[in-house]
């Protein structure tokens, strides 16, 4: 089964190759082969571009995703991740509790409410929700 991305991506390029009068010539010479494979070209390009310098990612909340490079050496990504405080609800903040965490922002995992640990080396957005259709 191909990939449902490629399959739309490969229908796009298709439908863009035959708004030009010029181009459907051409299109007609192609197969489905030819442009699944241009679409698999194309997200691949795209997947790979989507990932930024850490630097630049945002510092305000925003949930997204991670690319994190644990003490082994392997990578992996975290979703749902933001930089601020470590949640905590005991109440008291330091005056009574002793497992209150550090204060101050880190990067924190948005699942399990934890300071993320290892290099954290890229980012990016997090992906657009499912259409309504996919929902039902």
């Amino acid at each position: 089964m191909t990939d449902p991305r490629i399959e739309a991506a490969a229908k796009a390029i298709c439908a863009e190759f035959m708004k030009d009068s010029k181009a459907v010539g051409a299109a007609r010479l192609w197969t489905q082969d030819a442009f699944l494979d241009l679409a698999r070209a194309s997200l691949s390009a795209a997947d790979a571009a989507a990932w930024r310098p850490i630097e630049t990612a945002p510092r305000d909340g925003a949930h997204i995703d991670l690319w994190v490079i644990n003490s082994d050496g392997e990578g992996h990504r975290l979703t749902d991740a933001y930089f601020g405080e470590i949640p905590h609800t005991c109440g008291e903040y330091g005056k009574y509790c002793d497992s209150c965490p550090p204060e101050g922002n880190f990067w924190i995992d948005g699942i399990f409410g934890q300071q993320i640990f290892g290099r954290i080396i890229g980012w990016q957005p997090l992906p657009a929700p499912p259409k309504d259709e996919v929902l039902g």
